[in-house]
């Protein structure tokens, strides 16, 4: 009774074989979660940069908006450190804009950090439970400088605006930057 018939052909695995197996299965599901998580950071960075590039914008047509309706002439549209400039110098919390309408200048100070809604639990926006997330990771620089013509003068009529949205993102600092052209007339 003790003893035992082995039949021609088979055979079975080592334990080295089983550990080996084990080890390659694990470092493949590792593999896959890895995978996942990037999947997930990305998709929450591609948000984050969406917001940032919407930002961008917005202070640019604030911009076109104010010079075409003539809310400020051709002369304001510089950095406050050139006489007669309007727009702030450096990086600037976002702010819900001031009386003026445009963004990033010294009327906004008075204004609210902007914040998003986001539709809650119930799935509906502009209902009581909708989620408001501040903005507090997101600043704004706009940069108006000088266009020269092909001589290699300043052009008088127009100027570049560049915009450039900051955002910390893993405690890491990433920009989204649009320029653009503005000129005197509307």
């Amino acid at each position: 009774m003790g003893d035992t018939v082995k039949l021609e052909g088979e055979s079975g695995l080592s334990l080295i074989e089983v550990m080996i197996s084990s080890f390659i299965i694990c470092v493949s599901l590792l593999a896959i979660a890895m995978t996942m998580v990037q999947g997930i950071l990305a998709v929450y960075y591609t948000q984050e940069q969406l917001i940032a590039k919407q930002k961008a914008r917005e202070a640019l047509e604030s911009v076109f908006t104010a010079r075409s309706t003539q809310g400020v002439t051709f002369a304001q549209i510089r950095n406050d450190n050139v006489e007669g400039g309007i727009f702030l110098t450096g990086f600037q919390t976002i702010r819900a804009m001031g009386v003026d309408g445009i963004a990033n200048t010294a009327d906004d100070a008075e204004t609210d950090i902007e914040t998003l809604t986001y539709p809650g639990p119930d799935g509906l926006l502009g209902t009581g439970d909708d989620e408001k997330l501040p903005l507090t990771s997101y600043e704004r620089k706009i940069t108006i400088t000088d266009v020269l013509d092909v001589d290699g003068r300043v052009d008088p009529d127009i100027r570049e605006i560049t915009t450039e949205v900051r955002f910390k993102s893993h405690n890491i600092w990433r920009s989204i930057v649009v320029s653009s052209f503005v000129s005197r007339f509307a």
